[in-house]
């Protein structure tokens, strides 16, 4: 019988990637992957970290005790340059609080008038909690948020993210390209190099 792999997070776009990214670097190929969908109700993890690193933490260790199950999550978001880190480890509950993305960057663009685009990072640290494995992992991607949305791609922020490395935003480009050029990518390259 195959060992298995949770995934921690109830995130469709997430999960998408993360599947993207075992297969890419070629991770667990022998475990069977599950994500939450499989159970009923496990309940949600209080995330009341105050770093994406606790927050990551917090959720597999949560789903690793309710389960018995290795479990990898993840906690991302991201944080605008001269705003002390905001939205940061906030990235998702602030969009709920406000009423979506768009609203989120009206207010950021509000706080930095007569800018079009403002310096910022997205960040994505992963979690890898069992019986005898704690493995924590970050990756980074600098970038700039601008106003509108632009691009019908991806999901969260995508639309209003452009990386450094290139002109567009991650939901302009096509899944593959944004693979490669975002956090989560950086995350899973370091993650590779700890489960040879």
């Amino acid at each position: 019988m195959k060992n298995s792999l949770l995934l921690g997070s109830g995130n469709a776009g997430k999960i998408k990637e993360i599947k993207f990214y075992l297969k890419y670097f070629n991770l667990f190929k022998n475990f069977k992957i599950i994500d939450l969908s499989s159970f009923t109700s496990l309940g949600e993890p209080i995330e009341n970290g105050s770093t994406f690193e606790e927050n990551s933490i917090i959720k597999s260790t949560f789903f690793f005790h309710k389960t018995n199950y290795l479990t990898l999550s993840d906690d991302s978001g991201f944080t605008v340059e001269g705003m002390e880190n905001f939205p940061g480890i906030k990235t998702a509950r602030v969009a709920k609080e406000m009423g979506g993305e768009q609203q989120v960057v009206n207010y950021i663009f509000k706080k930095n008038p007569n800018k079009h685009k403002i310096g910022a990072s997205f960040h994505c640290c992963l979690s890898l909690i069992g019986q005898k494995v704690n493995v924590v992992v970050t990756g980074k991607v600098e970038g700039f948020i601008i106003s509108h949305k632009t691009g019908n791609e991806g999901f969260g922020y995508d639309p209003y993210f452009i990386p450094s490395s290139s002109k567009k935003t991650f939901a302009e480009m096509g899944f593959k390209e944004k693979m490669i050029l975002s956090h989560r990518f950086e995350a899973f390259k370091i993650l590779s190099t700890t489960q040879k």
